[in-house]
């Protein structure tokens, strides 16, 4: 509301401005939307860059997206209690670097520890595979120059779960690659938080880890350190001859879906119930993401629906985090879910983003991040907002300012 106050008070100062017939005749004062212009008066700090962003008129809910459409068939909704296994298991597998004839996965599969899929090997996952972990530091890790074959159908999905059907019970799936990033050493490389032997990054943008169709990951989020805590899918410099469509995230107490740079592009992903972000990406990602439904879970807790940033620790690292995404539902917690924040200097362009209850829709955070904005290299089309208290805010880096 305090916003929307300083919003009607501006446009109403601004409307001044416009209101003289002749020059000589003018009256009141004339406000200078661009600080520094000679064509008027500089206000100084009477107009903060968060203001002349609002002014701008640029991010608006007009009313014209429908999202991404009906809340697909093949996912599961928050009242889906997990996949169980029936029967015993047909591989176990234990931590350590997969063998050759431990590369080609059906029926039922359990992994103990960090289970890795070495380079220049590819694993292959047959539909309707259900994959357990019995312990909590349990994951699974396809390595640079690896490949993953994991192709499920709508009717036989594969899944990756956990003994325990709770969150935070183990630590999902993690596909490291070449493509670029913007947070690399020397080598345009870097490390995951939970292994710093395993490298990421590098200039092949191409680069192919493989395929994930249907594919559901349930209750991960175990965590690693007081820092760290695994998602559900984590995508590192994946690139994009990786085909990503219809995922789901369930469940998860980290993010559901996360990407650090890459170029891979995804369509028809899900995240339902994840106590983090439900979709995050940052580091240089520049993806095209198509159709994707959020839906969070009142009863525990949760973050941002998207949250997206460039690099923390330089907001104009290139290359920018600049994704495309279409077609997008977010279903948060009325007046509490903040459903989009991008900040950190991040770029990219949405068309038909459908948000029902929020707090706030879009959330634009740093001075860069609003400048993008305003220069329309970081653009929203077709955007409806229901039940949103605030379509969108931004929040500039001035400290002192009023």
């Amino acid at each position: 509301m305090k916003k929307q106050l300083r919003f009607a008070a501006l446009a109403l100062l601004a409307g001044l401005s416009f209101t003289s017939c002749d020059t000589n005749d003018a009256k009141g004062p004339i406000v200078d939307l661009n600080p520094g212009d000679s064509t008027g008066v500089n206000p100084g700090d009477d107009l903060r860059l968060e203001d002349e962003a609002l002014l701008a008129g640029k991010i608006v809910s007009n009313g014209a997206a429908t999202g991404a459409g009906d809340f697909p068939a093949w996912a599961k909704g928050l009242d889906y209690e997990g996949t169980s296994v029936n029967g015993g298991f047909d591989l176990e597998l234990t931590a350590g670097e997969l063998s050759d004839d431990q590369l080609s996965w059906s029926g039922n599969v359990s992994i103990s520890g960090a289970v890795k899929v070495p380079a220049n090997k590819v694993l292959t996952i047959a539909a309707g595979t259900v994959i357990e972990a019995l312990s909590t530091d349990s994951y699974l890790m396809v390595l640079q120059d690896a490949k993953i074959m994991a192709e499920g159908t709508a009717d036989n999905m594969i899944v990756f779960t956990s003994t325990v059907k709770e969150p935070k019970q183990w630590g999902g799936l993690l596909i490291n690659g070449r493509a670029p990033i913007n947070n690399g050493d020397s080598k345009g490389e870097a490390s995951p938080e939970i292994d710093s032997s395993v490298k990421y990054g590098g200039t092949v943008s191409d680069d192919d880890s493989g395929v994930l169709k249907y594919v559901r990951v349930e209750f991960s989020g175990y965590k690693f350190n007081d820092e760290s805590e695994h998602n559900a899918f984590t995508f590192s410099a994946v690139g994009s001859k990786t085909e990503l469509s219809y995922l789901q995230a369930f469940k998860g107490t980290d993010d559901g879906l996360e990407w650090f740079g890459g170029t891979v592009n995804g369509t028809d992903l899900v995240s339902v119930g994840c106590e983090d972000d439900s979709f995050d990406w940052a580091h240089g990602y520049k993806g095209t993401l198509t159709n994707l439904w959020v839906i969070q879970d009142a009863s525990r807790p949760y973050d941002k629906g998207f949250e997206i940033d460039n690099n923390s620790r330089n907001n104009s690292a290139e290359p920018y985090t600049e994704a495309r995404v279409n077609n997008v539902t977010i279903t948060g917690i009325d007046g509490e879910t903040k459903a989009i924040r991008v900040r950190e200097g991040a770029k990219g362009h949405f068309t038909n983003v459908k948000i029902i209850n929020a707090k706030v829709g879009f959330d634009i955070v740093n001075d860069v991040t609003i400048n993008n904005v305003l220069d329309n290299k970081l653009t929203v089309s077709a955007y409806t907002a229901e039940n949103v208290a605030d379509e969108v805010v931004y929040v500039d880096d001035c400290e002192t300012c009023n």
